[in-house]
């Protein structure tokens, strides 16, 4: 997966613009009194967002629904509370690390086996991280990679306890561990390419069994019998209430919520940029359905300025403007629903360490003006603001326009400026980052750690190095690197949450980043569907998911 690749799919998580499919059937279970015990059997028909990449290797995928079922059928050595963020073991029994950070010891549950009949063990383990290790060189910018930053091999003690060995510590790995990138898969399935594990029936040690995985048509898992190594967080200690579950996929969102009103369905589980909205949910609830929802850890959605290139953003007053000229209480409310959180720094709420920065989320277009005056944009007749003879333009670059786009446009216009949305292809957006030839782009990174930030700040580590490379000059990258790194060694937490406080004072004083929304993970269900568990990272657990009868 290139760096285009990846473009594509952060854009696409702000775009409407993937295939629809017509909603089918009326086999409703819609509206039925929940029965006070769970209940066995019954195939969930879950509706998603497609897949633009299409991968369901735990190390390659991407996409957050795509994740979701990785977490039914591939499991981790770690799992994270989703209420403190703490670090409990799963198929691991328990670690040590070695007193300079740099060996991590990890025992293994005995016992455990892949639904292909391969035992898990040391060998697997190994050969799990080994495969991840040199997918990573193959694929520059996969997105498991962050997650092993610093880990050099894996070693075999014995058939239950392995060692991760790094070159430099690595303080956010036990918590990558416990992601669904570094869920582990059967030595068997691993021998296939990357490419071709992208779109197997691969086996792991869930509760479900991976049967089949078309991100253009369906995914379907069947019950695993005889499961009985859960997390300590799942409600579930055996084998899974449901028989199995069958994924289908629309881009319309109007196909979405509509086979889940009308029965065809019966959770709708949309991407983390296609949150439901205020009509969205009393259709819904009109059809006796209900909303769940949980904040996203990692980024907000920020708008990455380019201050390069003599671009008008290059004066820190003009970004204070824009960020002071977007009302994001308004954006949240009309664009999404009555009670959607109003984002409050560069990180989702849920995420562990998460600096509110109220100077990067006020409103206040009085102020934003006085900016721009001070900075020579004088506002004209025509409502735009010039300078030297230049009406200040400003163009993000995106595959698709949608509401949220132009709500901001029409708000930055009452301040004078022409915000303008450049709707291009990824060959095209690929081409202007390189030249730099743009104002905005929007991304965001899903993690419950700090270090979801090195992802899309770390000039060493990005995906999208154009990117990041214009949203700082080069003193503020080697201040951030070194910020970086210092959080990256410190295995001391409160001293590591320290260092990430200083990250973002550092994006707010220098305005680097412009937080535009909260992202928060919706699913709506019939009211006959119960016991879906929201992960650490808000994917999806149905391991103890039951339908009523």
């Amino acid at each position: 997966m290139n760096a285009i690749v990846n473009k594509v799919l952060v854009a696409c998580l702000s775009a409407g613009l993937l295939t629809g499919m017509a909603a089918c059937g009326n086999t409703s279970h819609q509206g039925a009194v929940n029965a006070d015990a769970p209940q066995q059997g019954g195939t969930l028909k879950v509706i998603q967002v497609p897949d633009p990449v299409g991968c369901i290797d735990p190390f390659q995928a991407y996409w957050t629904g795509t994740r979701t079922i990785v977490r039914q059928f591939a499991e981790s050595l770690t799992d994270q509370d989703p209420k403190t963020g703490e670090i409990k073991p799963w198929l691991a029994s328990g670690w040590r690390q070695s007193e300079d950070g740099k060996t991590l010891t990890v025992d293994l549950k005995h016992g455990i086996t892949f639904s292909d009949g391969e035992p898990f063990n040391a060998d697997a383990v190994v050969k799990n991280f080994t495969t991840d290790l040199q997918t990573a060189k193959e694929i520059p910018g996969t997105y498991g990679q962050l997650y092993t930053q610093n880990l050099e091999e894996v070693q075999k003690v014995d058939d239950d306890t392995v060692n991760f060995v790094f070159s430099a510590p690595n303080a956010s790995f036990l918590q990558g561990l416990s992601t669904t990138n570094l869920a582990v898969i059967s030595p068997k399935s691993l021998e296939l390419p990357p490419e071709e594990r992208c779109t197997a029936a691969l086996s792991g040690t869930g509760a479900f069994v991976l049967k089949k995985f078309n991100p253009k048509t369906a995914a379907q898992l069947i019950r695993r019998k005889g499961h009985t190594w859960s997390s300590p967080f799942q409600s579930q200690k055996g084998d899974a209430y449901l028989d199995g579950i069958e994924f289908s996929y629309s881009g319309e969102n109007s196909v979405r919520v509509g086979s889940l009103s009308s029965g065809s369905v019966d959770v709708l589980w949309p991407d983390s940029d296609h949150a439901l909205t205020q009509n969205d949910k009393a259709q819904i609830e009109q059809a006796g359905g209900r909303v769940e929802s949980r904040s996203l850890p990692g980024t907000a959605y920020n708008l990455f300025p380019n201050i390069r290139y003599g671009r008008p953003l290059n004066d820190i007053n003009v970004r204070k403007a824009v960020t002071l000229g977007i009302d994001r209480a308004t954006y949240a409310a009309t664009l999404l629903r009555d009670d959607y959180p109003v984002v409050s720094g560069f990180l989702d709420s849920t995420t562990t360490g998460m600096l509110k920065t109220p100077a990067n989320t006020t409103y206040d277009s009085k102020k934003a003006g006085e900016l721009l005056d001070e900075s020579g944009w004088k506002l004209k007749d025509d409502g735009y603001r010039y300078k030297d003879g230049k009406r200040l333009t400003l163009h993000l670059l995106t595959f698709t326009k949608n509401e949220g786009h132009e709500l901001i446009q029409d708000q930055l216009k009452k301040i004078g400026i022409d915000y303008r949305i450049d709707v291009t292809t990824a060959a095209e957006e690929n081409a202007r980052m390189i030249s730099g030839d743009y104002d905005f782009l929007g991304d965001t990174f899903t993690r419950n750690d700090l270090s979801a930030l090195n992802r899309v700040l770390d000039l060493r580590y990005s995906s999208w190095k154009d990117e990041t490379r214009n949203i700082a000059t080069e003193e503020q990258h080697a201040q951030l690197a070194q910020l970086f790194d210092r959080g990256t060694y410190e295995l001391d937490p409160v001293k590591r949450r320290e260092t990430y406080r200083q990250v973002q004072q550092f994006l707010s004083d220098n305005y680097i980043l412009i937080p535009v929304y909260e992202r928060l993970q919706d699913y709506a269900a019939s009211s006959r569907v119960q016991g879906i568990r929201f992960t650490a990272e808000a994917f999806g657990d149905f391991s103890g998911a039951w339908i009523a009868k």
